[in-house]
């Protein structure tokens, strides 16, 4: 049997929309837009919850999970959530990590990838502590359970370093939020910076919808020409026969 640590009291520390079930579990499901953590924990993992937003929503689910050592996978899987995109969130802040100056998660497609609580050390516990199993836009339960049977099967034993605790900051009353994210006078993140990049976030997908327009009048276009040339040479054909017919009379 793989080797536990003894989970700390209260875990998980950080309130949120989830379902615990065996702490000692080595998985961890973020189901994203979808709502079926009590199966889920019911299928073997120690917590299982959704994720809406690729700020505040991240910071809590890195929170929750290195400040369980025995967590060693994290199953992310469910319906995408549109526009924040939380799920390659995950998979970004995974795989590249955060700008350290910016506070910003590396090659996030979401619009607002902020992560003011979390400091570099965190992410990299939290990217050295676990593995990522992708499913996303997969809520298939049956599939899921099966993965997290596996991952069960496969476990590691608990991470070598004890839990980390990540102190999030309170909120003063002056303080404002953006989309469950918040930013104090000092942040080095200030508004304007958030609702430039929500407007170039905009103008990228609506780009790309014209970009798939123009694609698809382009086709229009040339099916409607190479129709029209196709009968003016039939036309011509035609004529040429009927010349050839008149003039061998």
């Amino acid at each position: 049997m793989a080797d536990k640590k003894e989970v700390i009291q209260n875990w998980p520390l950080e309130t949120g929309d989830y379902a615990v079930g065996n702490v000692e579990s080595p998985v961890a499901v973020v189901s994203l837009g979808s709502n079926m953590n009590d199966e889920l924990v019911a299928a073997g993992a120690a917590i299982s919850g959704p994720l809406h937003t690729e700020n505040l929503g991240i910071e809590k689910v890195v929170a929750n999970i290195i400040s369980n050592s025995n967590i060693r996978y994290v199953l992310i899987c469910g319906s995408e959530v549109q526009g924040h995109i939380t799920g390659k969130t995950v998979e970004a802040l995974y795989e590249n990590g955060i700008d350290e100056e910016k506070k910003s998660i590396i090659g996030s497609p979401g619009a607002i990838p902020f992560v003011e609580n979390l400091p570099v050390e965190a992410v990299e516990r939290f990217q050295k502590q676990v593995s990522i199993v992708s499913m996303i836009n997969n809520e298939d339960v049956s599939e899921i359970s099966s993965k997290i049977d596996e991952c069960i099967s496969n476990d590691p034993g608990a991470y070598d370093e004890d839990a980390m605790i990540v102190e999030f900051n309170e909120t003063p009353e002056d303080e404002f939020e953006v989309d469950e994210v918040t930013f104090s006078d000092d942040s080095s993140v200030d508004l304007a910076s958030i609702v430039l990049l929500e407007v170039e976030n905009r103008i990228s997908m609506m780009n790309n919808e014209i970009k798939q327009i123009a694609s698809l009048e382009k086709i229009s276009s040339g099916y409607y020409a190479g129709k029209i040339e196709g009968i003016v040479i039939g036309f011509i054909l035609t004529l040429v026969f009927l010349i050839i017919i008149i003039q061998g009379l």
